[in-house]
């Protein structure tokens, strides 16, 4: 018998990639602020890595969250699921241990991984000045496994060069072993998933999404990306994955509010604060 096609949305099949990251080894999983990110790292922790505990500020310090209480709310405290609350020398014990698995957001990222969150432009004249280079400078040369996660995948994030280097790629610096971890592993986009040639550590696309193109990926890339003969595509949700995600996890689809701005971003806000069903957003 044939399977049958499933129906899925580019949050879902990004959610799902990176849930399947984390493996029954991992203990600590850490988002920093993507929805999605969270979401897919509560998925993981159902279907993929049940040891793992979900890390991320809560009543002003850092709350390792061993299960989140489903479905998702908004605006909700998180006191009723911390499991434990930890201090800046807990975070840096973990981090230094390997332990700290990260999904980051990069404002702007090379070829090479180099990746900025600090400033826009000159230094001594930004354009932007961001928020600064924060925990990256120590994930990227200390952390376990560091991806980063672009919901908008546009040639002003994919640049030649970064403005300020914020998390270390792989310059010569890791060439030569003076940067030993931390080196990012995989950038998900809401184009594609990308991986680092070992050879030349150069930006490689690993696949692309279900409908994108490889023009779109190209003209919304500011540097030449590695390209297999082959561009796979990112595999599907599975039925099990989407059945957790809209009827158990997130059926008000808090996932998508990293996709979308201005009215649209308010009106999914407004669905998700009035308990939306799965069925209500994608209809049945």
């Amino acid at each position: 018998m044939a399977k049958k096609k499933l129906s899925y949305t580019l949050e879902e099949q990004l959610v799902s990639a990176l849930a399947r990251e984390f493996t029954p080894e991992d203990e600590i999983g850490v988002t920093a602020i993507f929805t999605f990110s969270f979401v897919a790292a509560t998925l993981a922790q159902e279907l993929y890595a049940p040891k793992l505990a979900v890390c991320m500020m809560a009543k002003g310090r850092w709350g390792l969250l061993n299960k989140v209480r489903y479905p998702f709310e908004v605006g909700k405290p998180p006191g009723q699921f911390i499991e434990a609350l930890m201090t800046m020398d807990d975070i840096f014990d973990f981090l230094v241990r390997g332990k700290w698995n990260i999904f980051m957001q990069p404002a702007q990222i090379d070829k090479y991984g180099n990746m900025n969150i600090s400033t826009i432009g000159d230094w001594h004249k930004p354009k932007a000045a961001l928020v600064g280079a924060r925990g990256v400078p120590d994930n990227t040369t200390n952390g376990g496994r560091v991806y980063y996660n672009v919901a908008n995948h546009t040639n002003r994030v994919f640049v030649e060069k970064v403005d300020f280097v914020c998390g270390a790629g792989y310059g010569p610096e890791r060439k030569q072993g003076v940067i030993k971890w931390g080196a990012p592993k995989k950038v998900f986009t809401n184009l594609g998933v990308f991986d680092f040639e070992k050879k030349t550590g150069r930006m490689r696309v690993a696949s692309v999404h279900t409908g994108v193109t490889q023009q779109q990926v190209v003209e919304n890339t500011g540097f030449e990306l590695i390209w297999p003969k082959r561009v796979p595509e990112t595999p599907p949700p599975s039925e099990e994955e989407l059945h957790l995600l809209r009827e158990i996890m997130d059926p008000a689809g808090v996932r998508r509010l990293d996709f979308v701005k201005g009215d649209d971003f308010n009106r999914v806000m407004k669905e998700i604060q009035t308990g939306t069903t799965y069925e209500m957003v994608y209809g049945k």
